[in-house]
């Protein structure tokens, strides 16, 4: 007989019921649900010998689901350029340590968006042979681009149909769970943010080979031409969804969102990654300006003409925060698919800090409710694992998180995480640099 095991908590949110379930519990075995609900309607099924985990101050959630991540990365404002120059053995390890952060947050599934030739994959081989912990992973291999396009120095630079449907079918061999295309340049130097990287043949070429496997896709877009061509192929998500026009005029197109909604494809903003710079920029810390250069710029010694650098980069930062702000808040109240999809650790944006992003969702329109599942059951179904995880349900996985404090009294709640479950395993967490809350602390001055 499996061993069973019980999660008794003071609330539990299960993302299947709206209102939260006091005194609730959940049953499971062999990393799989069996019942969950209230206590004392559920205690009867419980065996005498069952391993009870009671946390009668605590609040239960289903474990996180983070749609787009870079663990490749280290969110300390370091460019995706710089990174690909990295050797890949050393991104396998630095991976490794950014899973564990994730884990530790009380994300349990993520979907990676773009990582370096095989890191991700060896990384998953390290964790099937118990080398290793990290969330469930969703992989794309390389993301798919083109000949000096955003991100292709991660290895999957390709150009024409030909050559996209063989990177296509390569990334299939290499046991890829979905792709990802960057259909617009973006912050890669060699890239072109406001123009579309394929043509609508070479995507089509793509898309149509991911729908003969039954594999999901995700475009990056930085523009309204991008979006079109992306939804004309049939993509599954669409990445920053920016409606900037080819002359860099970023203005809501209310025709193309319904598109998006016809098409019925999930849109994840990416907020909070311009946020982190922000953020970055108000401390003096990003590096784009090289080397402490925005604390210099801070100094009254300084040339005016510095100065002048860093306000307008603030000032840019700001305006295209405010900006993809609105555009979200019209996105919601058209009632599209808008998940979580971190960005973390792009840029500035510090892996551990998903909450991040569900918040300026609620900033954006949601309720904390759907902001809890813009980042639970939702972003499950995005990814496909709609009957895997985001709710806590009969014959889901046991991924649970944890939380001292009530993200429905406040969204921001979701970083109080105390415990962590995967597939029914507690997380030991360890040291208590290990178990401290992850966040990213808002400047003083912003």
């Amino acid at each position: 007989m499996p061993e069973q095991s019980v999660i008794k908590s003071k609330v539990m949110i299960d993302m299947v019921n709206k209102n939260p379930i006091e005194d609730g519990a959940v049953i499971f075995e062999n990393g799989l649900i069996t019942l969950s609900g209230h206590y004392e309607k559920i205690k009867n099924k419980i065996r005498s010998d069952a391993k009870i985990y009671d946390y009668n101050d605590s609040v239960l959630i289903p474990g996180m689901v983070d749609c787009h991540t870079h663990h490749n990365g280290f969110g300390d404002g370091r460019s995706g350029d710089s990174i690909g120059e990295m050797e890949d053995n050393i991104l396998s390890i630095k991976s490794a340590k950014n899973a564990k952060t994730s884990l530790f947050s009380g994300v349990t599934t993520i979907r990676e968006n773009g990582p370096k030739n095989l890191t991700m994959m060896k990384l998953r081989d390290a964790v099937n042979q118990g080398l290793a912990i990290a969330p469930r992973m969703v992989l794309p291999g390389r993301p798919i681009a083109i000949i000096g396009g955003h991100m292709g120095y991660f290895g999957g630079e390709v150009t024409g149909p030909v050559e996209s449907l063989a990177l296509a079918r390569q990334l299939i061999k290499e046991g890829v769970d979905y792709f990802k295309i960057t259909a617009t340049g973006g912050s890669t130097a060699t890239s072109f943010p406001l123009r579309p990287s394929f043509s609508q043949k070479e995507l089509d070429a793509v898309t149509n080979e991911a729908k003969n496997y039954g594999l999901l896709t995700a475009t990056h877009c930085l523009s309204m031409e991008g979006i079109d061509n992306s939804l004309n192929a049939g993509v599954d998500m669409i990445i920053h969804c920016n409606f900037d026009n080819e002359k860099g005029e970023s203005k809501f197109n209310e025709k193309l969102a319904e598109k998006i909604a016809k098409k019925g494809a999930f849109v994840n903003p990416t907020l909070h990654v311009g946020r982190a710079r922000l953020w970055s920029l108000v401390r003096g810390e990003n590096p784009s300006l090289g080397g402490g250069e925005n604390k210099r710029c801070l100094s009254s010694s300084i040339r005016s003409d510095r100065k002048n650098i860093l306000e307008a980069r603030l000032d840019a930062a700001k305006l295209s925060l405010e900006t993809k702000l609105d555009h979200s808040r019209k996105m919601i109240d058209m009632g599209l698919k808008v998940i979580t999809g971190s960005d973390s650790s792009w840029g500035d944006y510090e892996l551990g800090n998903t909450f991040h992003e569900t918040e300026l969702l609620v900033e954006s329109g949601y309720s904390n409710y759907e902001g809890l599942k813009s980042v639970t059951i939702n972003a499950a179904m995005a990814l496909g694992l709609g009957d895997t995880a985001g709710s806590i349900a009969k014959g889901k996985s046991a991924d649970f998180a944890i939380l001292k404090n009530n993200p429905l009294d406040d969204i921001k709640n979701l970083s109080t995480v105390k415990d962590v479950f995967l597939m029914g395993q507690h997380i030991k967490r360890g040291s208590d640099e290990s178990n401290k809350t992850y966040s990213q602390v808002k400047p003083a001055k912003f």
